[in-house]
């Protein structure tokens, strides 16, 4: 259990590191299972990962929909639509968990993969590379958590200004306006709730972009490796044709570690973009002082869970259409033929950049993530035109 929260720091990474506080955060949160039985928390843990996913998967989208159904009356119409959009958050969570937990295995099955990587690269600069690596990974679970948790303390503390429950959920044999200890119990109850939802999200939030960076680094020192081939006069021909090979094989590698993201990336994301176009609408609404505050908490988390991860998946598309262009211009004019039959083979291959997709509907890039956007400030400005929900009789 140690483990979990251990942040270690050092000059020379590997490619490896950079999912060090992503797995500490999905061990944490119990998607990412104890493999030893023999340790000594290991029913424990199981026993705290059942607890807590049980919460959040089962008890939490029930709490939250419950909720706004009984306080409808109570409630203005922007927290009543805050309330509405968080139970809508909160019923997309199950699924990421599930899929997550699903694919665990070869989620981890990822660091070997990485390092038979790592195998290949002793040059400072490649090495420098992969510490900017994951340095920025890293950098990227912590920046998530800035706005996670602002969101939950501007949701905690205005709930409490305001004299109602926070998040306006269903708890059972409670009731705030019954007395002030079932009040504070319901504060003490969302904060927890919240902070446990919101470790979720960041875990499945920030593992899309941080596995596209890992798999970008590698394509860029592909790149470079490319660039040497056959330039170096003091190998013989084998040798040449051995690290040709080994940038083929280097390359089958990459795209093993987005096939085996890939599954996870489509169906998590796929989630989330079918609920931040909701999300966008009622923050471009008529959300008053101090409701607009949370609105707006909300909308950062939105777009951190939707730009970093389609930037990111064009900007690899970017690096993969760069490979059959080193491929192409490196020295295989003075090489046999056996070298450039198989350069050939590896040009061919090169040609499809590595794509994400979302179950296979539409590709995961910027372009998507503007399109969302442009979708909700239409909807939004439907609604303003035909006036729908108002009285246009005089």
């Amino acid at each position: 259990m140690s483990k979990i929260l251990r942040v270690r720091s050092a000059t020379v990474y590997k490619s490896r590191d950079a999912l060090t506080y992503l797995f500490n955060v999905f061990t944490f949160m119990g998607t990412n299972p104890l493999e030893n039985r023999s340790q000594r928390y290991y029913r424990l843990y199981h026993f705290y990962s059942f607890t807590v996913n049980f919460i959040c998967c089962l008890f939490c989208p029930l709490s939250f929909h419950i909720g706004y159904i009984k306080l409808r009356h109570v409630l203005t119409n922007s927290q009543l639509l805050a309330a509405i959009q968080n139970a809508v958050q909160v019923s997309g969570i199950p699924i990421k968990i599930l899929v997550i937990t699903w694919y665990m295995k070869r989620l981890r099955h990822a660091f070997e993969i990485l390092d038979e990587l790592d195998v290949n690269y002793t040059r400072r600069e490649d090495l420098a590379k992969i510490r900017e690596c994951v340095r920025r990974c890293k950098k990227i679970v912590l920046i998530f958590c800035f706005p996670y948790y602002s969101f939950e303390l501007t949701t905690i503390a205005l709930g409490v200004a305001q004299n109602r429950a926070p998040l306006a959920a269903w708890v059972p044999f409670l009731d705030g306006q019954r007395a002030a200890w079932e009040y504070w119990t319901i504060v003490l109850w969302d904060a927890f709730v919240m902070f446990f939802l919101l470790c979720h999200q960041l875990g499945s939030d920030t593992y899309p972009p941080i596995f596209i960076n890992i798999i970008r680094t590698h394509v860029q020192l592909l790149i470079a490796r490319v660039n040497r081939l056959g330039r170096t006069g003091a190998l013989t021909a084998d040798e040449h044709y051995e690290e040709l090979l080994g940038c083929i094989r280097t390359h089958v590698q990459i795209v093993s570690i987005a096939k085996i993201v890939a599954p996870v990336i489509s169906v998590t994301l796929f989630t989330q973009f079918a609920t931040t176009a909701t999300t966008l609408l009622n923050w471009l609404g008529n959300v008053e002082y101090p409701e607009n505050i949370i609105s707006l908490a909300f909308f950062s988390c939105q777009l951190l869970q939707i730009l970093p991860c389609c930037s990111s998946a064009s900007q690899l598309i970017a690096d993969c259409e760069r490979l059959p262009d080193a491929i192409f211009h490196c020295n295989w004019v003075d090489q046999d033929r056996r070298f450039r039959r198989a350069m050939l083979f590896f040009l061919q291959r090169a040609q499809n950049p590595i794509r994400f997709s979302c179950l296979k509907l539409f590709n995961v890039k910027l372009e998507t993530s503007v399109a969302i956007g442009k979708f909700a400030f239409s909807l939004y400005t439907l609604i303003e035109e035909t006036k729908v929900g108002t009285d246009t009789e005089k």
